[in-house]
């Protein structure tokens, strides 16, 4: 068996445990497959936008139609590169299953896909940071990190996991030869990253700043600097023409990579370039350090020409309730300390475990062929780290980051233990070997949180085990027979409300449509002869109430006369009329009376 495994190439491997991965996956959520039961908002919305691009909506048009269609609809900010995958995807099964085992299937199957491109990449990365043992124990880590692999889980569509993918692209490319090819790589898959989601900004900037350092340090880096440099000039403009439009260069969208970012890039890319192109200028570092000022001096310059509206940020515009309900309550989104104690728990205790591995692995490797791509990934985890501690969901790449640190971890704790005379020595050693798997230290630090805090001191992730139950295919059955209308829903049933029924809504929880979201939020907090006006004006013929969710019982409690309080209560509304053949189980469906 040893000899056999010893045999196998590091990409077999990283196949092996990829079978293992999607044969786990495909058991463990069997029931939401069957059910078609997603995760959260984001994930039905993207089902929705790819119906719709089957259905015939154009490439460029990412509007959502049912949302909002008074006003012409909810303009989206999503990529159709993901889209398009999904699409080919439930096409190509069309041919051998019916059109609704195909979507399902399509769903629960693509995310599962882009684990074994993750497994193959983090298994190069291994290589060139340790050696076979250290590779080996590092790919069974990362076929077992439950702390990003969720991402990759069977029906999570969203764009999560593209981005992860993306992320650890760009260490496998930081880490190689600084070549020319390779930076124009690196700004390819940057370029993919910033438009399907602005959250690629930061790495956009990490990378880049190692690219500098390094070539601060060592003139003879150049050429991956000017391979990055040259490839933002030109990659992003057309990564944007191809999956955006003309409309691209010309609209100003703070929340997505648009023309203040992408002339912004463009021009410092351009700066640099030209300054790399002249040798004087890198005869010294005080000259290299001008130039890196220069190319930032100008990319900054341009974004302030540009850009103005963003200067307050991607979410600048929202209203204070929305940002207050709705933004605030995005937990994912937030920072470290803004979680439940439990958990930040789980994202806090493999970091600070997978740090210091990192900084021994780095010390041990001093003098070493790996120590270059040791000092590289500890820059990037430096800076990776203070990220994902103000962007919670950024942890999931931190950790995947982190995986080459486990690896050496255990391959070092396994050595140690061997090493131990007694049998007593030896078992416990080979315990402790089990603290370099992330979701271990996750586990333990959970474990001693429900030791030291009082049980109701703790936090739950609500909804953290699936959907709510009046979202589900059995609840939303009879509304889902009714003509299609519009539907005044709650923002978090917004998005399953347009999957399952044929019904438009007033708003879902995505924030280019935050003037809806401001209304609806309104609406239900506000006392109900407040909320008259306000949902008969939105033309909606049905109005949903579901009682199991937080943004019911946030309301509820903001103001205790409100409508979703007085709803929760069961109190008569005089101008609803609750219909009981639309509803089932907690989700209650009331006709708006004129």
């Amino acid at each position: 068996m040893r000899d056999w495994l010893e045999r196998l190439s590091v990409d077999r491997i990283a196949l092996l445990l990829w079978f293992a991965v999607v044969a786990a996956g495909l058991f463990l959520y069997r029931e939401g497959i069957a059910t078609l039961g997603l995760r959260d908002a984001d994930d039905y919305l993207r089902l929705v936008q790819v119906r719709d691009l089957l259905g015939g909506q154009s490439w460029f048009d990412v509007t959502q139609y049912r949302i909002n269609p008074a006003e012409g609809g909810g303009m989206m900010h999503w990529s159709r590169f993901v889209d398009m995958q999904i699409a080919a995807l439930i096409a190509l099964l069309r041919l051998f299953l019916t059109p609704e085992a195909a979507e399902r299937w399509a769903i629960a199957v693509y995310p599962l896909l882009l684990v074994l491109p993750l497994l193959l990449l983090i298994g190069r990365i291994l290589t060139m940071l340790g050696d076979r043992r250290q590779t080996i124990a590092g790919l069974l880590i990362a076929a077992s990190g439950v702390t990003f692999l969720h991402y990759f889980a069977p029906l999570r569509i969203d764009h999560h996991g593209w981005q992860l993918l993306l992320s650890v692209a760009m260490l496998w490319l930081a880490l190689g030869e600084a070549s020319f090819g390779r930076g124009l790589a690196a700004a390819l898959v940057i370029a993919a990253h910033v438009e399907i989601s602005l959250e690629g900004l930061p790495y956009l900037a990490i990378f880049g700043a190692l690219f500098a350092l390094e070539w601060l340090r060592d003139p003879a880096k150049a050429p991956r600097l000017a391979g990055f440099a040259a490839g933002l000039v030109v990659i992003p403009a057309l990564w944007l023409l191809v999956f955006r439009g003309w409309a691209s260069f010309v609209a100003v969208h703070c929340d997505s990579f648009s023309l203040p970012y992408a002339t912004a890039v463009a021009v410092a890319g351009l700066a640099l370039f030209a300054c790399l192109q002249i040798p004087a200028l890198a005869s010294s570092w005080q000259r290299r350090l001008l130039v890196l000022a220069i190319a930032s001096a100008a990319g900054a310059a341009a974004f302030l020409i540009f850009g103005p509206p963003c200067l307050g940020g991607p979410f600048g515009e929202l209203e204070p309730l929305v940002r207050r309900f709705w933004y605030d309550r995005v937990m994912e989104g937030q920072p470290v300390w803004a979680q439940d104690s439990d958990v930040a728990a789980l994202f806090f205790a493999p970091t600070v475990v997978g740090y210091g591995a990192a900084l021994w692995a780095w010390r041990a490797a001093r003098g070493s062929a790996f120590a270059e791509g040791w000092d590289r990934l500890l820059f990037v985890l430096t800076c990776s780290v203070p990220l994902s501690m103000m962007v919670f969901r950024t942890g999931a790449v931190t950790h995947a980051y982190m995986v080459p640190a486990f690896g050496t971890m255990a391959a070092a704790l396994w050595d140690w233990s061997r090493a131990q005379r007694s049998v007593l020595g030896r078992v416990g050693g080979a315990m402790l070997v089990l603290t370099a798997i992330p979701s271990i230290d996750a586990l333990i630090a959970a474990r001693g949180l429900e030791i030291v805090l009082p049980a109701n001191a703790t936090g739950k992730l609500k909804a953290a085990e699936g959907e709510e139950s009046c979202v589900t295919p059995a609840a939303l059955a009879p509304l889902g027979q009714a003509p299609a209308a519009l539907v005044f829903a709650p923002i978090d049933t917004g998005p399953a409300i347009l999957v399952r029924t044929p019904h438009s809504v007033i708003a879902t929880g995505h924030h280019r449509n935050h003037a809806a979201m401001n209304r609806v939020i309104t609406a239900y907090m506000s006392d109900p002869a407040q909320s008259a006006p306000i949902v008969r004006a939105s033309g909606a013929t049905w109005l949903v109430y579901c009682a199991d969710i937080p943004e019911m019982e946030n309301m509820a409690r903001a103001n205790p006369r409100g409508l979703s309080a007085q709803l929760a209560e069961g109190a008569k509304i005089e101008w609803l009329a609750y219909d009981a053949k639309l509803s089932r189980g907690e989700l209650r469906v009331y006709r708006i009376l004129r």
